[in-house]
């Protein structure tokens, strides 16, 4: 694996990922808890999987059992509009990964090869559309696809997550006609296309 890859999280830290591996193990299983009571994982991801994608999610208790945890007073991440949009679309998307796969990042995960016929998960052309420009909608639905082509290898949650949530800050300023970050290495098209190339430079290496 490229040593040019990106570890550092923007937006979420490490207590984020704690509440989000936990979160997504528990909808794994048909018995699990979440403050003390508990629930059917299994019947919650169900449920997610349900709704109109993105925002529907937000109409189920699955979701709101992740959001009450990660914008508790105490997590320093708090519960704005655009916080909970950008969670939506982690939620409706992480319900599609088979496993969360802590092996490399995101992005570089979608330049992996599949070992039956040597083809990336993602090609390079639908990876370019997914750091484009495009509706929280189009977001989503590609997000869906290339986790979905990952099938039971798996995504990095994590890194996922982070990577959602800064896309929709900078859709957010985009919208108010504020200024992104000026630094490519903070945005997160130029973090994707580091991880993504990065790890095709390595398997020529």
């Amino acid at each position: 694996m490229s040593r040019n890859l990106i570890k550092k999280t923007l937006i979420l830290n490490n207590h984020h990922k704690i509440i989000i591996n936990e979160w997504f193990s528990n909808l794994q299983d048909q018995e699990c808890y979440f403050f003390g009571k508990a629930y059917n994982g299994l019947k919650l991801r169900a449920d997610l999987k349900k709704v109109p994608f993105p925002y529907g999610v937000m109409l189920k208790e699955g979701y709101w059992l992740l959001a009450n945890q990660l914008f508790e007073e105490n997590s320093f991440l708090i519960g704005s509009d655009n916080h909970h949009q950008a969670l939506a679309i982690f939620v409706a998307v992480a319900i599609f990964a088979k496993l969360n796969n802590e092996n490399a990042s995101f992005a570089s995960q979608l330049n992996e090869t599949k070992e039956k016929n040597q083809q990336k998960f993602l090609s390079p052309l639908r990876f370019n559309q997914l750091v484009a420009n495009i509706t929280d909608e189009e977001f989503c639905r590609r997000l869906i696809r290339a986790v979905k082509s990952r099938g039971d290898e798996g995504v990095n949650l994590f890194s996922l997550a982070d990577s959602i949530f800064l896309w929709a800050k900078e859709r957010d300023n985009r919208q108010k006609n504020l200024l992104n970050n000026m630094e490519p290495f903070k945005r997160n098209s130029v973090r994707w296309a580091m991880d993504y190339y990065s790890t095709e430079k390595s398997i020529k290496e």
